[in-house]
């Protein structure tokens, strides 16, 4: 029986649902599969079956200012941040001569070098090529992103081309995956979601729904306009301590399983993680993409969607407005999901890497 170790970045609930997606098909392997995270992670994991057990470790945060990635506030903490990263190594050493496991599976957490010497095969999932090779192609970057791809993104991807021995970097779009014969470590597949996401039927009574950041980053949810047009499900935001109830809009906190909201909408506003992001496209649903502030990975991921013609980029200003511009031309962005290949297999394909390698 094959030993699988994961480990996962707990900022946000990113990292934690696209892992749980392919731990949803490697558990059909009757694989033993272990989880190391922390923050959200830890909330996320607790009592899913499918784990035989859940380690914890100290969270690693960016710098924030005002509800945003500050590169200089980063840079402050980064003594504190080593100090983290040393004693989670001591921790993950004493985690890996505990379970043994065959091969290492990693999303976001940056503590390779101290693993390397066990001499366990490094899986990384991670999708740093492509967030490189558009950011390239990609014109009328905002000044506001550069600093954290210069000083985040690029490093990320240095570090996932330098030190695990096999990369899966998911892709939006078919084309991509094809795209990828210079990057000989490098594994694309398809969109990693979650088993029951089920693609979008049409119909003519539209529900959305607005799901911001698992993370630390945005802000809570206060609609101006409580006379929406459209039913409105809030996921992941709790009501403003002043909100008055309205007929067709629900705040649903912090959920784990969102699948049954998701399966029921027709459209959504969303941040620009590609997780949360690869389950809506892939379920064929038109977007409002409202970046978090400062960060350039998701001002990428957003691009994609937009010039995929499936979406709208937006920002925390401006997207209640935009859900009325969404709508009066909804037939645009659903149409053109009709012409785009979208592979059906990111996390069984995933997932055969990782039992195969």
């Amino acid at each position: 029986m094959k030993k699988i170790l994961f480990l996962v970045n707990g900022l946000g609930l990113g990292n934690s649902i696209r892992i749980y997606s392919i731990i949803q098909r490697l558990k059909k392997e009757n694989a033993q599969l272990y989880v190391v995270t922390s923050g959200n992670g830890k909330w996320f994991y607790n009592n899913l079956k499918e784990i035989k057990e859940l380690f914890y470790i100290n969270e690693i945060h960016y710098g924030a200012k005002n509800d945003k990635i500050s590169i200089t506030n980063t840079l402050k903490s980064i003594i504190g941040t080593f100090k983290i990263i040393k004693k989670n190594s001591d921790k993950l050493n004493t985690i890996i001569n505990k379970t043994k496991p065959n091969v290492i599976v990693t999303d976001s957490v940056y503590m390779f070098p101290s693993i390397k010497r066990f001499g366990i095969p490094i899986i990384g999932i991670n999708n740093a090529d492509l967030t490189v090779d558009c950011f390239k192609k990609f014109r009328n970057k905002p000044n506001s992103i550069l600093g954290q791809y210069y000083f985040i993104e690029q490093l990320d991807y240095l570090y996932h081309k330098i030190i695990p021995d096999l990369i899966i970097s998911p892709c939006f779009l078919s084309e991509d995956i094809k795209d990828n014969s210079l990057r000989k470590k490098v594994k694309r597949v398809g969109p990693i979601v979650r088993l029951n996401i089920k693609k979008r039927i049409k119909k003519n009574n539209r529900r959305g729904a607005i799901m911001l950041s698992g993370s630390n980053f945005g802000v809570n949810v206060n609609l101006k306009n409580k006379n929406q047009p459209y039913n409105l499900d809030i996921i992941g935001r709790s009501k403003p301590q002043d909100w008055q109830h309205k007929e067709g809009i629900t705040f649903h906190g912090k959920i784990k399983d969102n699948i049954a909201l998701l399966n029921s909408i027709d459209f959504c506003v969303v941040n620009g993680g590609y997780s949360a992001l690869s389950e809506l496209f892939w379920a064929e649903i038109p977007m409002i993409v409202v970046p978090v502030p400062n960060h350039s990975e998701q001002w990428t991921n957003a691009k994609q969607i937009v010039n995929a013609g499936c979406g709208i980029l937006g920002h925390e200003e401006n997207y209640e407005d935009l859900i009325h511009e969404l709508n009066n031309n909804f037939e645009k962005y659903e149409s053109s999901y009709d012409r785009l290949k979208i592979d059906d297999h990111g996390a069984d394909n995933a997932a055969k890497i990782i039992i195969n390698i």
